[in-house]
């Protein structure tokens, strides 16, 4: 008999994200194959495009279409933070780990009126680690920092072999976050305003 580990539980949740959200993804894209269908028949039939309501109608399938690219860029991103737990290590972008976070978190953030400012080195190289545990030490950095209606900057950069997410709010903050569970990752308060995410290259 085998023992099941957080690892195990993390692989778990992951892979049940990773499959209900690819199944989400087909259901988009036949409802956007629909809705196109329905678009080309009233625009190409002469009967359909003489209605009255074919302007309006028109109008409308264009924005179940921005709809449904809406909702199948949220699939893909919460496909990917699925899949981000299916190993404990594995190579991955910073950058992306970072960018990934913050589109999850575009609910949040459009509900509290926050904006958030990025700007990630083009230099960064990829690292081998646990890309779930860094998305929950940017989370946890992220709450730290955020308050209504103010900006939140986030940057990326190399320094003295490490690369650093540099999280900045415009209020004082103080976190720091340096526990066994995060390490080789910590994540400390620099100037009292900005904090620092520090990731060994």
């Amino acid at each position: 008999m085998t023992n099941c580990s957080q690892q195990d539980h993390l692989a778990f949740i992951g892979k049940i994200l990773s499959l209900y959200t690819h199944e989400q993804k087909n259901h988009l894209a036949i409802i956007n194959e629909q809705a196109g269908f329905l678009g080309d028949m009233i625009e190409f039939s002469e009967t359909l495009s003489a209605l009255p309501e074919a302007g309006q109608l028109l109008s409308i399938i264009k924005s179940i279409d921005a709809q449904i690219k809406k909702s199948s860029d949220m699939a893909k991103s919460l496909n990917s933070f699925g899949h981000r737990m299916d190993t404990a290590l594995c190579s991955f972008s910073v950058n992306d780990c970072v960018k990934e976070t913050l589109a999850l978190l575009h609910r949040f953030t459009a509900q509290k009126r926050i904006t958030i400012e990025g700007g990630y080195a083009p230099d960064i190289t990829h690292v081998t680690g646990s890309p779930s545990t860094l998305q929950l030490l940017l989370f946890r950095a992220v709450m730290a920092v955020a308050e209504e209606n103010a900006p939140i900057h986030i940057k990326t950069f190399n320094a003295d072999n490490s690369i650093i997410i540099g999280i900045t709010s415009g209020s004082p903050v103080d976190f720091m976050e340096d526990s066994d569970y995060f390490k080789p990752m910590r994540a400390i308060t620099i100037n009292g305003r900005e904090i620092n995410i520090i990731i060994p290259a």
